[in-house]
C-alpha cells in the first residue's frame, strides 16, 4: 500500500506544481490589477510566477527528492532479499 501511494504521489507531482504556480500566478496579476489599475496586471503576474516557482520548488521539490529517497530504500531492500551466490 505505501509504494503505491508513493507512486501515486510522485505521478501527481508536475499536476501540483503546475496548480501552485498558476494559483500564484493568477493571484498576483490580479493583486497587482487591483491595486495598481490594469497596468499593473503584467507586472503582478511577473511577480507571482516567480513566487509560485519558488513555492513549487520547495514543495514539489522536497516531494521529489523524499520520492526519489523512497525508490533507492526498494532497490536496497530488493537486493538484500535476493540470495547471494
Amino acid at each position: 500500500m505505501n509504494n503505491f501511494l508513493a507512486k501515486t504521489l510522485s505521478s501527481i507531482n508536475a499536476l501540483i506544481a503546475i496548480v501552485i504556480l498558476a494559483f500564484f500566478t493568477l493571484s498576483g496579476a490580479t493583486g497587482a490589477s487591483v491595486q495598481g489599475g490594469s497596468g499593473m496586471f503584467v507586472i503582478g503576474a511577473i511577480l507571482g510566477a516567480i513566487a509560485g516557482i519558488v513555492v513549487a520548488a520547495l514543495i514539489c521539490g522536497t516531494v521529489a527528492f523524499l520520492t526519489l529517497i523512497e525508490r533507492h530504500l526498494a532497490e536496497i531492500a530488493a537486493a538484500t532479499r535476493q540470495p547471494r551466490s
